[in-house]
């Protein structure tokens, strides 16, 4: 990218990325992307990938994108109704 257009990937393309990857169902490779980021990936990373986690039923993933999320952005209340689907879905309301 940067050879080509000029341009330095930002959180925002890393983001991108991880959403195609996931929305491809490509789960282990976007988490591999994110873990090779040359900065640490906030929300907008985190993000689709919790949603990709989802949709391709990952649920270390998840779990792991979730207190990702939590850990970065506390209050944010759409993560915890995610995690509430997660967990409704999974038939785990006993873990909450």
């Amino acid at each position: 990218m940067v050879g080509d257009y000029n341009i330095s990937p930002d959180q925002e393309i890393y983001g991108c990325e991880v959403d195609l990857l996931g929305r491809a169902g490509k789960v282990e490779e976007a988490y591999e992307l994110i873990e090779s980021m040359p900065f640490k990936p906030d929300e907008c990373v985190w993000g689709p990938f919790l949603g990709a986690c989802k949709a391709h039923r990952f649920p270390n993933s998840r779990k792991l994108a979730t207190h990702r999320i939590l850990d970065l952005r506390p209050n944010m209340a759409g993560t915890y109704v995610m995690l509430l689907n997660i967990y409704a879905a999974d038939g785990k309301w006993g873990s909450l």
